[in-house]
């Protein structure tokens, strides 16, 4: 080996330390950017073909970015469930508020109201208090039934707004990622660095991933990923397709557009946009059919209570009107009682407006006491909120381990891919030696060829 060659020896050394103090620098500099990966230099000896020299430097021959796929993979996966529980846990938490148990404005608290009145009327039959009272608790019941029923409306609604927007961000998201999967492989077939646009496509993916449970691929040539959902590709190398989501009587229905005009529905979807399917198709329609089960038994029983009974004037028929089809939004007190309290049937004898047999028939099967089979109407509401109460503390019980599953797998991606300020900070200090190190090595050699010119060879001047 010539004696300038350890220039080159010192010049390599100098430059694998600069890149590398380069490299933690941008670490430090990401610490705190979402989705961002650490990375480090690989570095490797060059190769002295000389027999008699035993190297000739160092350089960096790549720059690795610290990630683990499988447990990418995993994390992903259990994220999506818990996005999935978490949509129901608020939706159950809303449902619980919309029934207000226990309150006293409640429909609990209605039917109370409304039990009472009947049974002051059997007491008093011909009491135009009573009477006007009857009338008005009634209105009371209709108005708290439609008040929960608007609620629950109200809540499809949201839930239909927010799984639209969930939608338009995985085609948003979709899109996205192609331009990625172009610009990754591009960038690697120019052998330049693709390691902030691979972190830029994982933020992608968690996020894709959490929305729609999908799968991730990565494909054999290295640079691209194929994202699909239940076997429907959303991303496929520099290919994309949308997906649809359509509102039916019977349910949610999700569509994958494989070409303009042309779809297939989608059997399954997990995810963010699966748990806002699952909350308007089950949770919220069951709670609704529920409710509105148990007003229809209550304006069917009292009505054929009352219209077997006689008014103080006019003639027998219901207390509640309805389309007979949507109770909830079509029954109201009939105009007929609403405008003359005599209407109402409270006596169970014609020509007796004191007799108020009928109003306490009508007391009895509210109260359950009717010598019926049929639990009262309390008891069929408390088995409506136990029901619900059964279903949230699942749901509850099902997003807290979720939760800690995600966290654990978390703090083991960021055991991997975090970045450390102590520990980067440590590196960089080695670093800085190793290019002090490598300039003293330069100075050496320069000193050593300063000898050999300069001084050697004037002994006997």
């Amino acid at each position: 080996m010539s004696t300038f060659s350890i220039f080159e020896i010192g010049r390599s050394a100098l430059l694998t330390a600069k890149r590398t103090m380069d490299i933690t620098s941008h670490n430090v500099a990401n610490a705190s950017t979402p989705g961002y990966s650490r990375q480090e230099a690989v570095l490797e000896p060059i190769i002295q073909r000389q027999a008699t020299v035993s190297g000739a430097g160092v350089r960096v021959v790549d720059v690795r970015r610290l990630r683990d796929q499988f447990v990418d993979s995993v994390l992903r996966s259990e994220a999506a469930k818990k996005s999935a529980f978490e949509v129901g846990k608020d939706v159950m938490e809303y449902l619980q508020v919309v029934a207000s148990e226990p309150s006293d404005s409640s429909i609990r608290s209605s039917l109370d109201s409304f039990w009472s009145a009947w049974h002051d009327l059997s007491v008093d039959a011909g009491s135009a208090s009573a009477r006007a009272q009857v009338m008005e608790r009634g209105r009371s019941l209709v108005d708290m039934f439609k008040h929960v029923g608007g609620q629950i409306d109200a809540l499809s609604l949201d839930l239909e707004s927010s799984l639209d927007a969930s939608v338009r961000r995985v085609n948003l998201v979709s899109e996205r990622l192609v331009g990625l999967n172009v610009e990754i492989a591009r960038a690697i077939a120019r052998q330049e660095p693709a390691s902030d646009l691979l972190d830029q496509r994982d933020v992608l993916l968690d996020e894709l991933t959490e929305l729609t449970g999908a799968t991730v691929s990565h494909l054999s040539d290295g640079n691209s990923v194929r994202v699909s959902v239940d076997g429907f590709p959303l991303v496929d190398r520099d290919q994309r397709y949308d997906i649809e989501v359509r509102y039916h009587p019977g349910g949610t229905e999700f569509r994958w557009v494989s070409a303009p005009g042309e779809y297939t529905v989608m059997p399954s979807v997990g995810g963010k946009i699966g748990g806002y399917k699952e909350a308007r198709d089950a949770m919220v329609q069951d709670f609704k059919s529920e409710v509105e089960s148990l007003f229809k038994a209550v304006v069917d029983d009292i009505n054929a209570i009352h219209a077997s009974g006689y008014p103080i004037s006019g003639a027998p028929g219901d207390f509640f009107i309805t389309d007979g089809v949507d109770y909830l939004n079509s029954a109201q007190v009939a105009p007929w009682i609403v405008a003359d309290h005599r209407a109402i049937c409270a006596s169970g004898v014609s020509g007796d407006p004191l007799d108020g047999s009928i109003a306490l028939a009508i007391a009895d099967r509210i109260e359950g006491a009717d010598g019926s089979v049929a639990p009262s109407y309390n008891d069929m509401w408390a088995a409506v909120i136990g029901r619900l109460g059964a279903v949230g503390q699942k749901v509850d019980s099902g997003f807290g381990v979720q939760e800690i599953l995600v966290k654990e797998l978390q703090n083991r991606k960021d055991s991997i891919s975090g970045v450390s300020i102590d520990e980067e900070v440590a590196t960089l200090v080695r670093q800085q030696h190793a290019f002090s190190a490598a300039s003293r090595l330069i100075t050496t050699a320069d000193e050593m060829i300063d000898t050999i010119i300069n001084r050697m060879g004037i002994a006997g001047r």
